[in-house]
This record gives structure tokens, sequence and C-alpha cells, in this order.
């Protein structure tokens, strides 16, 4: 049996173990949190598989799929009615990022090219990529990206175990092969396909392969008047690749480049879940909403994670998906102009002609 059999089996066997475990104790998102510790656990022991590139473009669509549930006319109404909490969070979490990477900075644990893109709120791929077009270190940005995704998980996860009650978390069980709205479904999965054939057609669209299908499948929902359905058997999959896509970036080799990082950036990114807390906190005040919807809708987490979690511990989707799409939308329109203006404030060019050679 090959080395490369070995390692999907025992990524398989140890993710099946954890989910099975961590459902048994009640856990949200356990199908996506046992398949991520899995993927973490086997990178830092060296025996992480290679997963295939489409597999998490077909994840991401999965996904979109899921928040585009949300796209009712209650959506559109939290939109409408609380557009500037869900601006405001935005934003504060972007500043939030940006006050916590100056501290990194300063206290000298991250190199001036890169420490602003390490806690970026949000969109983590794209900033890896922005932050390699404006000179920063890939190796450590992404290292840096995927960590506070994976405490941001944690966070979430544990979060809403605190909330749920014993009749929320009776949602856990589920039926694995229901029986099947076949046109829902077919229009489901046909938004699907197409979003992302777009994704790939238009590469340029920054996180097209969850955007694209989530906005088709929105449409679908409102204009064609169906249910958005997808079958747990279909679902879960998806999660466990979302997991794995996330526990598998830590190997370690990219542990070694950033051992010294983790400290602050754990200080840091703790800082960001505290932050968002505190506006989640008046938001619920605010707006009159759960304290786990407005946690889940302000933590400074990936759209995709988030989601997941959301939809297992019995929250409000249409309003987390709210902030958390318009997060996206201005983290991907705004981030990247703001972490490069910070990166030329802080890390100016060299100024005079350049010395002789060696």
């Amino acid at each position: 049996m090959t080395t490369k059999i070995v390692n999907w089996l025992l990524l398989a066997g140890l993710s099946l173990i954890l989910v099975y475990f961590l459902g048994s104790i009640g856990c949200p998102a356990y199908h996506f949190l046992g398949p991520m510790i899995s993927g973490v656990a086997l990178s830092l022991a060296g025996r992480a598989p290679r997963v295939p590139g489409w597999s998490f473009p077909v994840a991401q669509a999965f996904i979109g799929a899921l928040v585009a549930r949300g796209f009712n006319h209650g959506f559109w109404g939290i939109m409408a009615n609380s557009w500037h909490y869900l601006v405001a969070g935005t934003l504060w979490a972007i500043m939030l990022g940006a006050f916590m990477s100056l501290i990194l900075l300063k206290l000298k644990l991250a190199h001036e090219k890169s420490a602003f893109w390490c806690l970026s709120p949000g969109g983590a791929a794209i900033m890896v990529i922005m932050a390699h077009q404006h000179g920063g270190n890939m190796p450590v940005v992404a290292f840096a990206q995927y960590f506070r995704v994976l405490l941001v998980s944690f966070a979430a996860v544990l979060i809403s175990g605190l909330f749920m009650d014993a009749a929320t978390s009776t949602k856990a069980a589920v039926v694995l092969f229901p029986p099947i709205p076949w046109a829902d479904c077919g229009l489901t999965l046909l938004a699907m396909a197409v979003g992302l054939s777009l994704a790939h057609l238009m590469p340029f669209v920054p996180g097209g392969p969850l955007l694209i299908p989530m906005v088709l499948a929105g449409i679908s929902k409102n204009y064609l008047d169906h249910d958005i359905f997808l079958p747990p058997w279909l679902l879960y999959p998806s999660y466990a690749l979302m997991g794995w896509r996330i526990g598998l970036s830590f190997t370690r080799e990219s542990l070694r480049i950033v051992a010294r990082l983790v400290p602050g950036l754990f200080l840091g990114i703790m800082g960001m879940l505290a932050g968002c807390g505190l506006f989640g906190w008046v938001m619920a005040r605010g707006v009159g909403i759960e304290p786990l919807t407005a946690y889940l809708a302000s933590c400074p987490g990936g759209l995709d994670a988030v989601t997941i979690i959301a939809a297992s511990s019995g929250a409000d989707l249409p309003f987390i998906t709210a902030m958390q799409a318009m997060r996206l939308i201005l983290v991907i329109s705004l981030g990247p102009w703001f972490y490069a203006l910070l990166t030329r404030i802080f890390a100016p060019r060299p100024k005079g002609p350049p010395g002789p050679r060696p």
C-alpha cells in the first residue's frame, strides 16, 4: 500500500473518529471541526495527503449555496434596516486588524511588508496574494491568516456551545439520506455549476468560487421561487474539505518559519475576538438580536467557516449572512488598498541613490 493511500486513510479515519466524538458531546459544526483538527494533526506529523486542487472551489460553491439559503425577505430587510451596523462592524474589524498588526510591527515580531496582511479579518487567500504583490512574505502571511481562521473557528464553536440549549443541540441529529425534492436540488446544483464555470472564466473576481455560486443560487431562489436544497450526504463532505483546507495549511516548515510570531499572533487574534465581541454586544443591544447571532455576525472569521457553525447552532442565519457578506465585500474592496497604504507608510522606500555594489 502506497504512502499516499495510507495518509488518506489516516486522515479520513481520524476525521470520522473526531466527527463521531464531537457530535456525541453536542459540539456544533462537528462535521467541519473534526476534519480541521485532523488536518492540523496529520500535517504537523508530516503525513498530510495532497487534496486535489479542484475540490476546494467545489466546497466553496456548496458553502456559497448554503449562505444563499438566507437570501430571503428577512435578509433584504436586515440589509435595509441595519446597514449602518453592518458597515460599522466591518470597518471596526478592519481597524482592529490594523491596530493589532501595528503592535506586532512595533514589537518587531513581523516584517513591515507582511505585518498588515497577517490579521486582515476575512478573505484569507486573497490577503495572501495581495501581500505577495506588495512584497510581503507569503508563507508568513498564509500561516497567520489560517491561524486566525483556526482560532476564530474554535472560539465560535465554543461560544455557540455555551449559548446552545438542549433543544437547539438536538438539531445536530439530522437524517443523512432524506427524501430529495429533485426540482429544488437540481436548480441548486445547476446554479452552483454555472457559478463555478463563471468563476473559472473570471479569475479576477475575488472569492469567485464562493461569491458567484452564492449570488446565482440567491437569484434562483428568489426569482424562480424554489428552496435551496442540499442533501447532507453532499453537504457534509464539503464541510470536511473546508476543514481539511484550513488544517492542512499548517505544515511543519511553515511553523518553523513563524514560530517566533505565534505568541504575538495569538494575542493579536484574541484582541480581535474581544474587540469584535464587544461590538457584537453593542449590536445585540441596539438591534435586539440574540447574543449568539450577534457574536457570530461580528466575529472576524471566514464567511464559509462562520456559515457552517451558524447553520448547525440554530442562530439567525440571514442576519449573520448579511453581516459576513458585507464584511467580505468591504474587506475585498477596501482591505487591499488600506493595508497597502499602511505598508507604504511603515515600510517606506529607501531615499537617495543606491549605494555602491560590493
